[in-house]
């Protein structure tokens, strides 16, 4: 017996069936009058009413929430990440790059010597501020603030600390992350502060606790300084002693550019002469030098009187350039030994 001879017809629809039906019986529904649009009546339906408008809530991310938040971690910066970062072209803005930054010159790379140009240094302070927030000892109860002023007003209005911020999107959208990735998040939930005023490593440091006690409500327990290994000796034995900051309250992680023997040389150099010194003589800053080295960089005493609201009169005596008999994150048990130090640096520089 031969075998079946599969259909090629395909099965007919229920529409096309009910034509067929329809034309078989002679219905008085014809199979054409089916097709036929105008047969079908036109309905008319009144509109309802209005939809009420929808109304949009507050906060589409929830504010953020400082709870169990006590340690402090800074990164000082040091130059600019001047992409745009509204610009549709900003994912394909490196922060590799160095035509990407704005460098001082001993900052850009040398082709003759084969410097590096230190926007790597800069990229690695950024993740190691960044790390801070997810592990080690102050994972999950730290706020991580990017300091730096519009220190080059002449070639961008971009604060250094906006541009760290945008480095860190860059090089997420980089690695394939889309949205910004972890540093986008942070920010959203108020763990990553840009402090925009301060023009120098002083400011850096108190600026930023200043902020923290802004957002937090509270003066930080832990203050952890992310910045170049060279300029640990300038906080640990100037900044923090002249504000009376706790001495083992405050760490130091040292990140320096990739360097020569002679180039190690030559930075320790001139760290000691003109990083170190001019703080031993002025450990506030109130003098004609480095009062000076703030305005070249953008700095305006009418910052002073913002940075006021909210702060403790021995706060305000701080920023206004005096030592004050006591401050609000001194050790109550011992406060004498700081006050000492304090007191020692600033009545040595008088004499000077």
């Amino acid at each position: 017996m031969a075998p079946a001879t599969p259909s090629r017809t395909l099965p007919k629809s229920n529409f096309q069936q009910s034509i067929a039906s329809a034309a078989a019986t002679g219905s008085q529904l014809s199979a054409s009058s089916l097709l036929n649009e105008a047969s079908v009546p036109h309905i008319d339906v009144p509109p309802g009413p209005a939809p009420s408008p929808f109304n949009y809530p507050n906060h589409v991310i929830p504010p953020p929430t400082y709870s169990g938040i006590d340690s402090l971690v800074i990164v000082c910066c040091h130059a600019i990440f001047h992409p745009d970062d509204t610009n549709p072209s900003f994912p394909l803005k490196s922060p590799h790059d160095e035509s990407n930054w704005h460098l001082a010159p001993f900052q850009q790379s040398n082709p003759d010597t084969g410097k590096p140009g230190e926007q790597e240094t800069f990229l690695a302070h950024i993740n190691a501020g960044l790390d801070a927030l997810v592990t080690g000892p102050l994972a999950g109860r730290c706020l991580l603030v990017f300091s730096g002023s519009a220190t080059k007003r002449t070639l961008t209005p971009l604060s250094e600390a906006r541009s760290y911020y945008n480095a860190a999107l860059a090089q997420a959208l980089a690695q394939g992350l889309s949205g910004g990735g972890p540093a986008k998040d942070f920010f959203d939930h108020g763990r990553i502060l840009l402090e925009e005023h301060a023009t120098d490593s002083f400011q850096n440091l108190l600026f930023s606790i200043l902020l923290f006690r802004h957002r937090a409500g509270h003066y930080p327990k832990e203050v952890c300084i992310i910045t170049h290994a060279f300029k640990a000796k300038r906080f640990l034995e100037l900044h923090a002693p002249a504000i009376r900051w706790p001495s083992y309250r405050l760490r130091v992680q040292g990140i320096d550019p990739v360097m020569s023997r002679e180039e190690l040389e030559d930075t320790v150099s001139g760290e000691e002469r003109f990083g170190f010194a001019p703080w031993q003589d002025d450990p506030l800053g109130t003098g004609d030098a480095l009062s000076n080295k703030r305005v070249t960089r953008g700095w305006s005493n009418d910052t002073i009187r913002e940075l006021h609201d909210g702060l403790e009169e021995s706060v305000k005596q701080l920023l206004d350039g005096t030592v004050p008999t006591d401050l609000p994150w001194e050790d109550p048990v011992e406060p004498s030994d700081a006050n000492a130090d304090a007191n020692a640096l600033v009545q040595e520089a008088k004499a000077a």
